[in-house]
């Protein structure tokens, strides 16, 4: 009896650490997956807040700005939710959730230069955005943009790689012009006309700023002064932008 009892008792305490083990198992990977969860969900937010001081210097709107901010305020939230004990996340959800009142009240502190000052920044800008249109479908093929709403952005970022491109080579257009060099002059303003040219543009709106842009350089050719040219991009008076 006694070497039953004994028996029966051994069985039990095996039983029970098994089941505690089990829990203790199932317990850590519910833990993991929800750090995991969190981990990905302050991922999108970051790869939404990626391109925002780009956006915020050269793009006038705040049609993008605004979606991507509303992307990830919604991706913050859902982690805190996972994590509300998490100070950080909360600081961190409190600042986007007032920059993103602040985007759709039309509100930015920095001043809207849609044009850099160098190939070497206009190399660099042009890479971003090119990154941003395929994040932009990434976040489609994830659901968090409708395909309407993907295409409706799609055409602003084309147009603004356009007006970003085509300002930049103006700039330097209108650097060389204060230098006297006709030639880099000249070839500047006919990089600007060309990626208009290849540009989904309204039509008209291409067309007028071609023949601008055609008649300085018809301007140019018959006179071979520079001296007198309004600037075309670049600030009057101002050596660097």
């Amino acid at each position: 009896m006694p070497t039953t009892f004994t028996i029966g008792m051994l069985t039990l305490l095996v039983i029970g650490s098994f089941v505690i083990s089990g829990y203790s198992y199932a317990r850590q990977q519910a833990l993991k997956q929800r750090r995991e969860t969190v981990r990905k969900l302050q991922l999108q937010a970051d790869e939404a807040l990626n391109f925002q001081t780009l956006l915020l210097k050269i793009d006038p709107s705040y049609e993008l700005l605004t979606k991507l901010q509303t992307l990830a305020v919604d991706a913050l939230r859902k982690a805190l939710e996972i994590t509300p004990d998490d100070s950080l996340l909360a600081h961190n959800l409190k600042a986007q959730r007032q920059r993103l009142s602040d985007y759709q009240n039309h509100k930015r502190e920095s001043q809207i230069k849609c044009w850099c000052i160098s190939d070497a920044e206009l190399a660099q800008g042009q890479s971003q955005l090119a990154q941003l249109d395929k994040l932009l479908d990434l976040f489609r093929n994830r659901g968090d943009l409708t395909i309407a709403q993907h295409q409706l952005l799609h055409r602003h970022l084309q147009k603004l790689q356009v007006d970003f491109t085509a300002n930049s080579y103006l700039y330097q257009a209108d650097h060389f012009a204060e230098q006297g060099n006709l030639a880099s002059y000249q070839l500047y303003i006919k990089q600007a006309i060309q990626i208009i040219k290849k540009s989904y543009l309204d039509e008209d709106e291409k067309n007028n700023r071609i023949k601008i842009l055609t008649e300085r350089l018809n301007e140019v050719k018959s006179t071979g002064k520079l001296n007198q040219l309004s600037n075309l991009i670049k600030p009057e008076n101002s050596n660097s932008e």
